[in-house]
């Protein structure tokens, strides 16, 4: 890959014998390298074209950054040989808080959360001009994360079971029906970096249309990370609040709706990751995914059923 930071060189000639370590990142088709001496505070990534969304990364950062939103900087794309050059937003993810005393880690999420909903006030018609969003959350895309949790965590006689207990389609229905803001898609704690104090966000490519609670329930049910019942709905009223959310009861129902479909969606993932793609570190997530997505369900009498299906699913699922 040295054509990499050859180019690097020859579009920010100060990089110039600079040095690049590799950086691991979750199961995309990227590779990235943080720089050291003369390529300080710079980061080179070279996407695939596995995903069309990789080649709105830049686009989208310049959409975002120009609208005030904290991103790293774009300081150069090639689109033809899949290259970016942008600004280093830091070592460390929110991730590697997680066991910080809770006022510390609270005052992460609040501006995590007040970067969000700056996110989700941008003007959805400008970003649509831009031709930088993905495909909207409509209900096709709600049932197409349905059956991803059937097909890579359920399988196919606990799917059929599944459909006809609870109002998976029901549901696909009424979130689609709902006011849509420009969201992130992939809101959890790895994608929120912490740098002197403050936080950037990152892996906003598959930016679109869709609902505020399901980046807000992202974060707050991200299986990476523990937080309590209490720390979570401190957190959704500090969301609420800079939104405008005066709407608490119809709020919270989002917020649980947006919640088991994003952990149907996380379980699909990690099924498909750790055996579809041979990465079995991402099964270990299983477990608190799974718990989580049975105690929401076990709130509402209508999901009711499905808890002890998914319980038993992660069980058989890592026998």
């Amino acid at each position: 890959m040295r054509e990499i930071f050859e180019w690097v060189e020859s579009v920010c000639p100060a990089a110039s014998g600079g040095e690049w370590t590799p950086v691991s990142h979750g199961g995309s088709d990227r590779r990235f390298w943080r720089g050291s001496g003369r390529a300080a505070g710079l980061v080179a990534v070279h996407y695939g074209a596995e995903k069309a969304e990789n080649g709105r990364y830049a686009p989208c950062a310049d959409f975002l950054h120009r609208h005030g939103v904290r991103v790293p900087a774009v300081l150069a794309h090639d689109g033809r040989w899949r290259r970016i050059l942008m600004e280093d937003a830091g070592a460390k993810d929110l991730w590697s808080h997680r066991e910080e005393r809770w006022t510390v880690r609270r005052e992460l999420y609040s501006q995590a959360l007040a970067q969000l909903a700056r996110m989700h006030a941008l003007d959805l018609r400008e970003a649509d001009g831009g031709q930088v969003l993905s495909e909207p959350f409509d209900q096709d895309l709600y049932l197409w994360e349905q059956e991803y949790f059937f097909g890579n965590f359920l399988g196919a006689e606990k799917a059929a079971a599944a459909r006809a207990a609870v109002p998976m389609v029901v549901q696909a229905r009424q979130l689609a029906a709902r006011p849509r803001v420009l969201v992130h898609r992939d809101f959890q704690s790895q994608n929120v970096m912490v740098k002197d104090g403050q936080v950037t966000l990152i892996d906003f490519q598959g930016m679109r249309a869709g609902l505020g609670g399901y980046d807000v329930a992202s974060l707050l049910y991200d299986p990476y990370v523990a937080l309590s019942a209490e720390e979570r709905g401190e957190l959704s009223d500090v969301y609420a609040a800079l939104a405008g959310r005066q709407d608490s009861d119809v709020w919270q129902a989002e917020l649980e709706a947006c919640a088991r479909q994003r952990l149907m969606q996380a379980l699909g993932a990690y099924g498909f990751l750790g055996v579809q793609k041979g990465k079995p570190a991402f099964l270990q997530y299983i477990p608190v995914a799974s718990e989580r997505l049975a105690v929401l369900c076990e709130k509402n009498k209508e999901w009711h059923p499905l808890a002890p299906t998914v319980r038993e699913a992660a069980r058989n699922f890592l026998s």
